[in-house]
């Protein structure tokens, strides 16, 4: 669809249509909105009494272009059709906390990029993030440290705590 979608934009369409019942979709509207510079991108998303029109323009021009060209990044490493979700955080909490933590952003961005060489910069921001995601108030930057203190410390189950860093990695 976004092949179709920039094929359009070149042929010189500003205001565009795209019917889906897929929030990836959605997600790579806003993404390619802002990308694209496109005037207006409607998604006729859900079906039934779910259906409706998502203005994937104004959703980007909210966002920003940094925010708007991580977040199909950020819907990936939180879970999605093909990424397996963090056990026990569903989009809400990432979101949430992706709002009080703006170092995510240009790493996601970088992410974004398809580059093959993720730094060690970006692994800790990735690490950072994904501590807070299971406690907000853990000052560790090491996730294998924050899963031994949320496990030990703070008596929660296997489920409740981050992975390790090397599944993060991966």
């Amino acid at each position: 669809m976004m092949i179709h979608l920039a094929d359009a934009v070149r042929d010189g369409f500003q205001k565009i249509l795209l019917r889906t019942v897929d929030t990836d979709i959605v997600v790579l509207a806003v993404a390619a909105t802002t990308k694209l510079k496109i005037q207006e991108l409607w998604v006729a998303f859900g079906t039934g009494q779910h259906f409706r029109y998502i203005p994937a323009h104004e959703i980007a021009a909210f966002l920003g272009p940094d925010k708007s060209q991580a977040l199909p990044m950020f819907h990936a490493y939180t879970g999605c059709d093909t990424v397996s979700s963090f056990n026990t955080r569903g989009k809400k909490t990432a979101w949430d906390t992706w709002k009080v933590f703006d170092e995510l952003t240009p790493a996601l961005v970088h992410l974004s990029t398809g580059t093959a060489d993720i730094s060690d910069d970006v692994v800790a921001v990735l690490e950072r993030f994904t501590i807070l995601l299971y406690d907000r108030t853990i000052n560790l930057v090491n996730i294998d440290e924050a899963r031994q203190a949320l496990f030990t410390k703070k008596g929660r189950a296997m489920e409740a705590i981050p992975p390790t860093r090397g599944a993060l990695v991966q």
